[in-house]
Order: C-alpha cells, then sequence, then structure tokens
C-alpha cells in the first residue's frame, strides 16, 4: 500500500523543516512548500493526501491558499489543517466556516501533530471506502452504461457500456480513441482532458464513434472530475442516442438528414471511415429545416443521367476506378464527371458532395 502523502507550506523554513523531518521519521511521504503560490503548485502537481498549512504568510496566506485550491475538483477534497499563532475563537471559527478540517496552534508538540494527521487521514480513509461501496454500485449497474478514464484511455467500463459500444474489454484496450470517435475528434479529446485536468468540473457531449460491430453510433457522454487510485481521473456514463437522433430529425426534417446518417453507416460498414468522418463534419455545418429549399435547388441544379448514376456511386462510397469498372467507363471519364458535380453543386470536396446529394435528394439511398 502507497504511504500517505502530506504536503506542509510555511514561510518559517526552521519550523517547515523540523515538520518536514518529524513526519518522514514517522513514514509518510513529505512535501515542502516555502510560500503558498509554491503549495498550490505543488497541490496541483503531486495531489496530496493531507496538507498542512500556516495561515500568516506574505502575498498569499493560508485562507487564499485554501480558497483556491477549494475551487479546483482534483484538490477540493484534500483534507486540510491550519498551523497558527492565533488562538482568539473568531480565528478558528473563520476557518471553519470555510470547510477546513482543523487547527493546531503554534508552539505545538510533534506528537500532537500526528495524532492530528493520523485522525484525519483515518477519517479521509472512511469516507473513501463509503465512496468506493457506492461506486462499485454504480459500476455494477446493469441499466446504465459507465466509465472511468484516466491517463487518457478508458481504464474501467461496466457491462452495459461495453454492450452499447460493442466492443470487449481487450478490444476497446488496445484501441486508440482517435481511431473511435467520428467528427471533431480533436475538439472531444480536448475536452475530455480540460476535465481530465480538474480545469472543468463536468462535461456533457454529443458524441458519433464507430461501433465494434462497424456501426455508427450517436452518443450522449456524461463525466465528472475525480480522483482515482491517487490519480486525476473522470467517471461518467454513456448513454446511447442514435434511435432518438433519427426520430428526431425524422420529426424536424424529413428524409434527408435521416437517409445521410444511413449513408454514415453504410460507409462505415464498408470500413471507408475516412469519408464517413469527413462527412459527418459537414453534417454539423449544414442544416435539415427545410424541404422546400432542397426542392428548390433540385430544380434550378440539372443533372444528367450519367452523372446521377456516378454520383450514387459516389454516395456509396465508390472510388473513382471501382466507378469506371462499374460502368465501364474510363477514369479519366469519371474524373470529368465528378468535376462537372462539384461545379455544379458549388461544393469543395466527396464529403460536401455527398452530403449535399443526400439532404437535396438527388439520391435516395434504399
Amino acid at each position: 500500500m502507497q504511504k500517505p502523502r502530506i504536503l506542509i507550506i510555511d514561510d518559517f523554513e526552521p519550523l517547515l523543516e523540523e515538520v518536514v523531518e518529524f513526519l518522514s521519521m514517522e513514514g509518510y511521504i513529505t512535501l515542502a512548500a516555502k510560500d503558498g503560490a509554491e503549495g498550490i503548485q505543488m497541490a496541483l502537481q503531486h495531489t496530496p493526501d493531507l496538507i498542512i498549512c500556516d495561515i500568516e504568510m506574505p502575498k498569499l496566506d493560508g485562507y487564499e491558499v485554501f480558497r483556491s485550491l477549494e475551487q479546483i475538483p482534483a484538490t477540493s477534497g484534500i483534507p486540510f489543517i491550519f498551523l497558527t499563532a492565533r488562538a482568539q475563537p473568531e480565528d478558528f471559527r473563520t476557518g471553519l466556516r470555510m470547510g477546513v478540517d482543523d487547527y493546531l496552534t503554534k508552539p505545538f508538540e510533534l506528537d500532537e501533530l500526528v495524532l492530528t494527521v493520523v485522525k484525519r487521514l483515518e477519517k479521509n480513509q472512511k469516507i473513501r471506502l463509503s465512496g468506493e461501496t457506492k461506486f462499485k454500485a454504480l459500476i455494477n449497474n446493469p441499466l446504465v452504461g459507465v466509465y472511468i478514464y484516466q491517463d487518457n484511455k478508458f481504464i474501467l467500463v461496466n457491462n452495459k457500456l461495453l454492450q452499447i459500444i460493442g466492443y470487449s474489454k481487450f478490444e476497446l484496450n488496445r484501441t486508440k480513441l482517435k481511431d473511435i470517435f467520428l467528427g471533431d475528434k480533436e475538439s472531444i479529446i480536448n475536452e475530455l482532458c480540460m476535465c481530465l485536468k480538474g480545469i472543468h468540473d463536468s462535461i456533457q457531449l454529443k458524441v458519433s464513434i464507430i461501433s465494434g460491430n462497424k456501426k455508427a453510433l450517436f452518443l450522449e457522454l456524461f463525466g465528472k472530475s475525480i480522483m482515482f487510485d491517487n490519480k486525476k481521473s473522470i467517471i461518467g456514463s454513456i448513454v446511447d442516442i442514435t434511435s432518438n437522433n433519427v426520430h428526431t430529425k425524422q420529426k424536424q426534417a424529413g428524409v434527408g438528414a435521416v437517409e445521410l446518417d444511413e449513408v454514415i453507416k453504410y460507409l462505415i460498414s464498408l470500413e471507408k471511415e475516412d469519408i464517413a468522418e469527413q462527412i459527418i463534419n459537414v453534417r454539423q455545418l449544414m442544416s435539415f429545416d427545410s424541404n422546400s429549399e432542397s426542392d428548390r435547388i433540385k430544380n434550378r441544379i440539372k443533372l444528367t443521367k450519367r452523372e446521377l448514376q456516378i454520383l450514387k456511386l459516389i454516395c456509396q462510397g465508390f472510388t473513382n476506378s471501382e466507378i469506371a469498372e462499374n460502368l465501364f467507363i474510363s477514369s479519366r471519364t469519371v474524373d470529368n464527371h465528378r468535376a462537372n458535380l462539384l461545379a455544379k453543386t458549388e461544393t469543395r470536396n466527396t464529403a460536401s458532395l455527398v452530403a449535399f446529394a443526400i439532404f437535396n435528394k438527388f439520391v435516395k439511398m434504399s
């Protein structure tokens, strides 16, 4: 079992050195900071099990150190003991109202310090054990997909979550997050990192992923910053909203958006995730709320029969050479038709072209 880490913050070096040496001899891992700013930095870097802090320090006093650490999820639950030369009742009440765990009045006996440290660590351990019991009940919940995210990966997931995303634990451990998420991967991973670092207390994201059985899923991800095994982590749940996503789009927009989702799923089933991902990015910029607008565009843009044939094959994920082989024409001819399609639809790339074609009903995927 890892020994508890104790951070001591005091600007009076003789006392700081004495306390550090004594607690080290008692078997604790000690960290020393000579002022409040350094103390906050070390608390964030090492996440100690307990903090002992002097109140009267220049620049940043003990009260300010406590308030700063209380506002950060990763450090807000650390037991905190004040050292003070003040012995007035009002001074004690100030700290207790703030939420400080204990006080020691200077001068104090080192044995008294150890007893206070032991008492606070034991109390915190009981709180942790209670939390672990509740956590086990949560992680074993057969109705909710639960995870713990740590060191930029999912270190713990329950069976319900595996069932939702279609991966085994072994497959999930070997798969990088960037290979699971679709759409704006960098933004999603950045949000997780911000929560992991404690910059955000919680997150709520709607994401698209590739399931283990090559299907596009639309999920809602919830998470909260916690400490787990003495490491900054996120605990949260994942809910499958795929059916809700389709139902909402059917209600709001007709077939365009729904068929676009079907194209995404189809491309993923063909292992053409790169094209599917581009379409998801384009879809996020499009509005699916006007059937009359798509009819107007369809009447304005006239496509030949051959262009429609090629457009449908493009929407199905065929490459130029595959289209040429399928229609018994040259690749150069396909290139020319693709260029004409991009020009007529005023789109820049394949993903934009596919999204445009499906949304405006030039192609109906069956």
